[in-house]
């Protein structure tokens, strides 16, 4: 059985994100609605530092290579630089800004927002980053993931963009979700073969890139039995995965974590008894924690919930390994 604790000094209003330190297994970062960015020492299991240079509240965050950056409801994009010291507006959006993503093998800032555009940031420019393109997409931006030089870009009408980003000018690949009801999550996968990307019904689709050679599927989760024969549904509002076997974590509303084997299409651990819904999921570098985000998501109005709390879940070798396949 695999061990967490509880971090103290939470946010203490709603939890947007969370990112480990693509190479410091330790530093985790965490965005909320309170307009404050965190970073946290997972090790020390204390908050290390934390910055309220937004006005609104920070709907995504980002590790550079030697910043952090963020974007949220106040339409500007800032950079956490000097250790972690001081913030600095990078740019801003015409609309609030939903999505941030760095790609790391391009240095690029990669900011997505609700005012259809995707716009690209070189930040090593002093004393504002460059913008390097600004490109118009059909719908709002709801979610984007980057690996390697490739990236993922959720849209509000269910189509899923994939670029290369040495070429953003256009998409190598234009998808409509398989799902029927609109994306909350899009997550590309470690090998850069497909993503995963969930949805507010309760549902996750595994898709692969032309020329992967595995085909698609979906599959029901985040789903508690209720009376009659009905089940409660509930949105699956985070997606990570694991960066050396990759196997998939999701976390939904229903404040349940499940860890899923996608060759094998079987659930592998399921972990239950969170306070609230799962806002946000991140493995580390190693793979050896999750960060999981217990924050109130308001699906069901405003009511009363319990406070936010970010819980660090150890991860055993055989816990998150997929299954060998039975001959």
């Amino acid at each position: 059985m695999s061990m967490q604790i509880e971090l103290p000094q939470p946010p203490t209003d709603g939890i947007s994100k969370l990112r480990f330190h693509p190479t410091d297994a330790t530093k985790l970062l965490a965005s909320s609605w309170d307009q404050q960015v965190r970073l946290y020492d997972v090790e020390q299991k204390k908050l290390v530092a934390s910055h309220h240079g937004h006005r609104a509240a920070v709907l995504d965050i980002a590790f550079g290579a030697d910043a952090a950056f963020s974007g949220g409801l106040d339409r500007r994009l800032l950079a956490w630089e000097g250790d972690y010291t001081h913030a600095r507006e990078v740019g801003c959006h015409d609309g609030e800004i939903s999505a941030v993503e760095y790609a790391h093998s391009s240095s690029m800032i990669l900011s997505g927002s609700w005012d259809r555009t995707l716009r690209a940031w070189d930040c090593r420019a002093q004393p504002n980053a460059a913008q390097i393109t600004s490109l118009e997409v059909e719908e709002r931006i709801y979610s984007m993931s980057a690996q390697d030089a490739l990236l993922a870009v959720a849209l509000a009408g269910r189509s899923i963009l994939i670029y290369d980003t040495r070429k953003l000018d256009t998409p190598l690949e234009t998808r409509e979700s398989s799902l029927k009801f609109p994306t909350r999550c899009v997550k590309l996968m470690p090998s850069c073969s497909g993503f995963v990307c969930s949805s507010v019904e309760g549902r996750v689709a595994v898709e692969y890139l032309d020329g992967a050679g595995k085909s698609n599927y979906a599959f029901k989760c985040h789903r508690q039995p209720a009376d009659d024969n009905v089940d409660l549904v509930y949105p699956v509002n985070a997606v990570a995965f694991h960066p050396v076997h990759q196997t998939f974590a999701t976390g939904g509303s229903d404040g349940a974590v499940s860890l899923w084997d996608p060759d094998n299409k079987k659930r592998l651990r399921h972990y239950q008894g969170y306070p609230t819904s799962i806002s946000s999921l991140d493995f580390n570098s190693t793979g050896t924690l999750l960060a999981v985000a217990s924050s109130y998501t308001y699906d069901e109005g405003e009511k009363d919930h319990p406070p936010d709390s970010i819980w660090i879940k150890t991860m055993p070798e055989n816990e998150a390994r997929p299954k060998a396949k039975k001959p």
